[in-house]
């Protein structure tokens, strides 16, 4: 009887390692952080010429998915609580940084059908650039390289803030099985929060962190305790976030490479705005009937 078990045991350690390859592959989509936290900021973030008082944090959006043995599944019900738990805990981080901070709730979209199609433009924007910013490199933010332009002066202006946060994050976690047999990458939870300025509608500042556990994280340790999974990753991603007074260092840069500051002002942005306005104020046209 021991035996059979010992047996099956080292049967399922050998069948570990021969998928080892694949729990290697629980990297995310929009994985910027590898170990722990990571930033970049511009220098005008830096020495406080384009430092935010205030923020409007876009509802944050967050993908969950549940590493199998052999495929991965979306979690498309379970990802909801967790962008709730993290909307409050990036509220209260900015707050305790001294930001003053503008939460866009989903009742507040549904509310307002220009903020909404606001909203939308700038998160299409920011994601195009995410895609960037991944090909690429997270160093480009220094150089100003990534920008969530007219769309984000916009909006930015529309709420009369001083910069939008936009909010991502990633979880993978590994079901029962994986866990057991699995080796390697077995999961990890990665959030990536970038703040575009209203005067410039570049990405000023990104912060990100990355938490993978020893031997990974479990779905149910995800779902289950939502709320203590966003507070720990939001704790680690806002690590080097500076106060909104405290100035720092310049870093050193090949000034030729550093993409020129462009500065526009509310009334640039007041026109497009009255001619969104009028377009969603616009009464639906009727449908005509055929005629013989």
């Amino acid at each position: 009887m021991i035996g059979k078990i010992w047996k099956r045991l080292f049967a399922l350690f050998m069948l570990g390692i021969l998928l080892a390859p694949v729990a290697a592959m629980a990297q995310t989509e929009h994985q910027l952080c590898f170990i722990g936290e990571c930033n970049a900021m511009t220098t005008e973030f830096r020495d406080l010429t384009l430092r935010p008082a205030t923020i409007a944090l876009l509802p944050p959006q967050a993908t969950l998915h549940q590493k199998q043995v052999l495929s991965t599944e979306e979690m498309v019900a379970e990802a909801r609580p967790l962008e709730d738990a993290l909307a409050a805990d990036l509220a209260s981080g900015f707050e305790k940084l001294g930001y003053e901070v503008l939460l866009l709730s989903d009742a507040k979209l549904e509310a307002d059908q220009e903020l909404a199609a606001l909203v939308l433009q700038a998160n299409q924007r920011y994601d195009a650039e995410l895609d960037k910013m991944v090909a690429s490199e997270l160093k480009g933010v220094k150089y100003r390289r990534y920008s969530v332009g007219t769309e984000a002066r916009l909006l930015a202006n529309y709420l009369e803030v001083d910069a939008v946060a936009f909010a991502r994050l990633e979880a993978i976690g590994a079901s029962g099985g994986q866990k057991l047999i699995g080796f390697g990458n077995q999961g990890q939870i990665h959030l990536g929060v970038s703040i575009a300025h209203a005067r410039t509608g570049d990405i000023e500042a990104f912060f990100g962190g990355n938490n993978t556990p020893m031997f990974g994280k479990s779905i149910s340790g995800i779902t289950k305790k939502p709320g203590k999974t966003t507070a720990k990753i939001t704790k680690t991603a806002l690590k080097k976030m500076p106060e909104v007074a405290q100035a720092l260092r310049p870093e050193k840069l090949e000034a030729e490479n550093v993409r020129t500051v462009q500065l526009h002002d509310a009334e640039e942005e007041s026109d497009v705005l009255d001619d969104l306005e009028s377009l969603l104020e616009e009464p639906a046209a009727e449908p005509t009937t055929a005629t013989d």
